[in-house]
């Protein structure tokens, strides 16, 4: 235990200098973008002097040294600032509001992801033959997918011509259930409220599936190539010669297989996060990427790099959590920590 918990630290420790870099990035990329956040707020007809006024409450009058050093002080002390626009409004309490809609599509996409690469990988390694060859192809195919496209296709077919899920949104105004965590599935099922529950998930069908049917390519080949792997193990073949059933067999040799896919699952649920911002575009899905979007075309400095700080963050948490599962699961690693 103690071991994993100085890897961790260790991991936790070499992220810091990322978020350091992608601040950098992101800060100075910002400020060479031409344009005025406050002149794209209130607009080109406004008096000089009431602008000029903002941008000195702003602090975008200073050197633009001062102004990095005075914002890395700000994240690395837990403050992400205010809003430079509609209110100069908490940028943490801007990203809470939005955080929860993302999480609930991630982890609905992921699902979705590992729910479809994990039957065909299985199914492709079991079966061979054409099973694998379609599946191999589906590996490729799904992978290649632009989720615009994707997400505009299943709207126009299961939204607009059949008619079995809404078009776009996250539930019908007027049966959003009481707030907890935020996210409108889990929050119906603990206020009680089964007919939010059901208008939540009808909605978050087409854009979960478009996530995740992007991603689920990268775990039916993971799954294929470590079952096939496995099969052909010497242990293998020694169960079968023991007598195990076929169907016992193949349990043993997917539990073997899926230990090496952990580390992967974790680097795709942050890579859902990122394929987010264009489903949440597609679908007007209230979360953290559309929230990111709409910031940038107003050059609102401080949420940006909010939103880019908050998503290092998950991604950080993400990898570790995915290396110390990993490293639980298979003894090997864990010897090497």
């Amino acid at each position: 235990m103690a071991s994993l918990l100085r890897y961790a630290a260790y991991r936790v420790l070499l992220a810091i200098p990322t978020l350091i870099i992608l601040l950098t990035v992101v800060f100075f990329i910002l400020r060479v973008i031409p344009g005025n956040p406050i002149v794209a707020m209130v607009g080109m007809k406004a008096p000089p002097e009431y602008v000029e006024q903002l941008i000195k409450e702003a602090g975008l009058d200073k050197p633009l040294p001062v102004q990095y050093v005075e914002y890395m002080a700000q994240v690395f002390t837990g403050n992400l600032g205010r809003s430079l626009i509609f209110g100069r409004r908490e940028v943490a309490a801007e990203i809470m509001d939005r955080l929860p809609a993302t999480a609930e599509l991630a982890v609905s996409a992921f699902i979705v992801s590992v729910l479809l690469g994990h039957v065909f990988g299985f199914l492709a390694a079991r079966y061979g033959g054409r099973v694998d060859a379609g599946a191999r192809l589906y590996a490729m195919v799904s992978y290649v997918l632009f989720i615009p496209f994707i997400g505009l296709a299943l709207q126009l077919v299961f939204a607009v011509w059949l008619g079995w899920f809404p078009v776009a949104g996250r539930i019908t105004p007027g049966l959003e259930p009481p707030r907890i965590t935020g996210m409108y599935l889990l929050d119906s099922l603990l206020a009680g409220r089964l007919d939010s529950f059901i208008d939540a998930l009808s909605h978050i069908v087409l854009p979960s599936v478009t996530l995740g049917l992007v991603l689920s390519g990268v775990f039916v080949r993971l799954i294929r190539n470590n079952m096939v792997k496995t099969l052909g193990e010497d242990f293998i073949s020694a169960y079968r010669a023991m007598g195990f059933s076929e169907r016992a067999v193949l349990w043993k040799a997917y539990r073997v297989a899926i230990v090496p896919t952990v580390t992967m699952m974790g680097l795709q649920l942050a890579l859902l996060l990122q394929g987010a911002v264009l489903t949440e575009t597609t679908f007007s899905w209230p979360g953290l990427g559309t929230l990111l979007l709409e910031r940038i075309q107003y050059l609102d400095y401080t949420t940006v790099q909010g939103a880019v700080v908050v998503f290092v963050i998950i991604v950080v948490v993400l990898n570790v959590a995915a290396d110390l599962i990993n490293a639980v699961l298979d003894p090997r690693v864990r010897r090497g920590l």
